[in-house]
This record gives structure tokens, C-alpha cells and sequence, in this order.
């Protein structure tokens, strides 16, 4: 698996169908969709029917990060236009247990998310029972925020976490990710990238990939 999720909320919405192309020729395996509904976020994005016309057009994988309210009520329609990951913040959720089997049900691999300003107690109990944890390493709403260091001391708590509970599931960083503090992030124990702007504004597409990945040679997933 290539270990970056670009993620479409930093693109020109006008030019998105020839970005993609490129990742596809870049041996991209994911796009990363950052759903915002206007109230758990100020910003609002876009819905399922984005992810459906995803499906019918290319052969990505998609990794749905619902950054809503009621993560109950989008949870069905994101499993039915086809995405294949889907995580919700643990900040908005009583019934934590309760979505996991909803979009585990549901076939898909099944996410927590957590902010920057979020303790990671809210997330340990769950560590065995995820597929993967987000570690947002900007606050949520707006691309193109710079990165905030203290993620990197986060992802090395949550990882030696993870090993202690000998759970298998990953770790995914989103937030200011770029070329230079992706390596620091993998060596952390980081597994997965979600990349905005530093990828969608690269004048070469392919070449940026490659200098990711070559900030990350130990990668294997």
C-alpha cells in the first residue's frame, strides 16, 4: 500500500479529474476525503455523492474522515456510495462501539480520529478494536495549516501504545504534512500520510511522490 492519501480538499475543484490522473500514473492507491458538515467544523465540503462518482470513474480506494456532528447519520451513506475507510471523531460520539461495528458491518476498515487539543486517553480503550487512529496534527476546517510539532510526540505516545496492547491497528497523520517533516513523522511511528496542499500545488506530481516516499524507504505496509 502507498502509504499517501492525497487528500482532494486542497485541489482546484476544476482541475481535480487531471490531478487524479496523475496519481494514478504515481501509483497512488488512495484519495483521502475530508467531509465537513458546518458544524462540528465551521467549513463545509462535500457529501456521498462525490464519493459515488469517485467509484464510478477511477479505481482509487477511498478513506472517508467525517468530520461531523452525527457521525450515526452519515456513517450509511458514505458505506453506500462505496468507500472502503471511514473514521469519526471520538469528540463527537457516546457510543463509540456502536459505529465501529456500523462501519465495520458495513465492510469497510473502521477509523478514530482525535484533535490536536484531544488527550489520547479518549482513544486507548479503542486501540483494539480499530483499524486505524488519525492523529489530526492541525485542527480541523481548513487546509493548508502549518504543521504543529507536538503531533510528533503524540504519534511516538500513541505508537508505543499500540505495541503495548500488541494491537495491529495503524497510524494516520493529517495536517501541514510535507517532504520535510514526513521522515521524523514515519521514524515517530506513523503508517499513513494524508497529503494536501505541499502535493496538490506541486508543479510535478510524480516527482513529489518520490521525494515522500524517499523521505519513508523503510515503508512497508
Amino acid at each position: 500500500m502507498n502509504p499517501l492519501f492525497p487528500s482532494i480538499l486542497s485541489t482546484n475543484f476544476f482541475n481535480l479529474e487531471a490531478k487524479l490522473r496523475e496519481f494514478e500514473t504515481s501509483r497512488i492507491d488512495f484519495i483521502h476525503l475530508d467531509v465537513m458538515d458546518g458544524h462540528f467544523v465551521d467549513t463545509i465540503s462535500f457529501g456521498p455523492g462525490l464519493a459515488r462518482a469517485l467509484k464510478e470513474k477511477f479505481r482509487f480506494r477511498l478513506d472517508a474522515h467525517l468530520m461531523v456532528s452525527n457521525p450515526d447519520k452519515a456513517i450509511p451513506h458514505f458505506i453506500k456510495a462505496g468507500v472502503d475507510w471511514l473514521s469519526f471523531h471520538s469528540e463527537t460520539c457516546g457510543d463509540t462501539p456502536g459505529l465501529l461495528k456500523m462501519i465495520r458491518d458495513g465492510n469497510c476498515r473502521a477509523g478514530l480520529a482525535l484533535n490536536p487539543d484531544t488527550p489520547l486517553e479518549q482513544v486507548r480503550p479503542f486501540l483494539g478494536a480499530v483499524d486505524y487512529i488519525l492523529v489530526m496534527s492541525v485542527f480541523p476546517g481548513y487546509g493548508g495549516q502549518k504543521f504543529i510539532a507536538s503531533s510528533l510526540e503524540r504519534v511516538a505516545l500513541l505508537k508505543k501504545e499500540i505495541i503495548s496492547q500488541k494491537s495491529h491497528c495503524l497510524l494516520q497523520v493529517d495536517g501541514g504534512i510535507n517532504v520535510d517533516n514526513v521522515g521524523p513523522l514515519k521514524e515517530a511511528g506513523a503508517d499513513l500520510f494524508v497529503v494536501g496542499t505541499s502535493l496538490f500545488n506541486a508543479d510535478n506530481i510524480e516527482e513529489t511522490v518520490k521525494r515522500f516516499l524517499n523521505q519513508m524507504p523503510w515503508s512497508q505496509l
